[in-house]
């Protein structure tokens, strides 16, 4: 059996190599942003991420173990939808709301990881690592904050273009605020499993969102695509992060093939909802999905014009 310390060198080796793809990829989302906002954001945390990298040197020289990474997958596979991304949007406001959340994946990640190789640094007695590790699961919960921040704004840009009411994103925008604040006691996840399907006005990227199971599997298996996760993002009972794999796309290295039911199953539990694309502009079929958060999709539907809201079967 492996003992904690091997446990947590294993985990570190793994952040180190998912630092170095963030660091390698950052340039690249970072010209592609139309946000100055955001731009600059993504900027100041690639400079944060280098530190980073030479804070693990440290903390594997505390440990006494040679600063080696190993292949992260599940930040290959975060990279590659971002990198694929890219591709498929128009540059603006657009763009800029899918590449946030992108880098607000890679942060999640980075949080979760993070926070658990400080756990075992600490179960471990290595209490230097651990403060170390600490000092950047902070740096990480930061930038966090300001995506979202940046996200907000360009939210509220995008409802203001479709001449949507923008109380959405003020309703968001408080809650942020109040959370930030410190506000003790439970969150409030009622609509965390929620059966409501919504369609969005047709804008310019004709859009849809919805929690419906048989409307996300029909649009799915329509183009050949199947229910997966990341690999290395779940772990013993938890299904991972959830992806729709589509025939020939290029990470599909990067994912495993899971249920329906098991789809659903975190689909629910984490209250997700998908937003997707029927057609392109030119009325070819459009493969454009995202898994987003039933709080976000409230914030994008939020004032539509003739939205269909019908109780989602399950």
């Amino acid at each position: 059996m492996a003992s904690t310390q091997e446990l947590l060198v294993d985990s570190l080796r793994d952040i180190l190599d998912a630092e170095k793809q963030a660091v390698k990829s950052f340039p690249r989302i970072a010209r592609a942003a139309s946000s100055p906002e955001l731009k600059q954001a993504l900027q100041q945390h690639l400079e944060v991420t280098k530190g980073q990298v030479a804070r693990l040197g440290q903390i594997f020289e505390l440990l006494g173990e040679r600063a080696k990474g190993k292949p992260c997958r599940a930040m290959q596979g975060l990279v590659e939808e971002a990198m694929e991304h890219l591709g498929e949007h128009e540059r603006g406001n657009e763009l800029d709301a899918v590449l946030i959340a992108c880098a607000q994946k890679v942060e999640h990640y980075e949080i979760a990881s993070y926070g658990t190789a400080r756990a075992m640094a600490k179960a471990a007695g290595h209490r230097d690592a651990a403060n170390l590790l600490q000092e950047t699961l902070r740096e990480e919960g930061e930038a966090d904050k300001v995506l979202t921040k940046v996200a907000l704004n360009v939210y509220r840009e995008m409802v203001h273009e479709e001449g949507q009411s923008e109380e959405g994103v003020d309703q968001e925008e408080r809650s942020v605020s109040k959370k930030r604040a410190g506000a003790r006691g439970s969150s409030k996840n009622g609509n965390s499993n929620a059966s409501v399907s919504r369609t969005l006005r047709p804008g310019k990227a004709g859009t849809k969102i919805t929690t419906d199971h048989d409307e996300i599997r029909s649009w799915a298996e329509d183009r050949g695509a199947h229910p997966a996760c990341v690999r290395g993002t779940g772990g013993k009972g938890d299904t991972g992060v959830l992806r729709l794999d589509f025939p020939g796309y290029s990470g599909g290295d990067s994912l495993q093939e899971i249920t329906w039911d098991d789809f659903f199953g975190k689909f629910d539990e984490q209250g997700l909802a998908l937003l997707y694309q029927d057609s392109t502009a030119r009325g070819q079929k459009s493969n454009f999905n995202k898994i987003i958060s039933r709080a976000t999709a409230d914030v994008t539907s939020h004032g539509g014009r003739g939205s269909a809201r019908r109780a989602a079967r399950n």
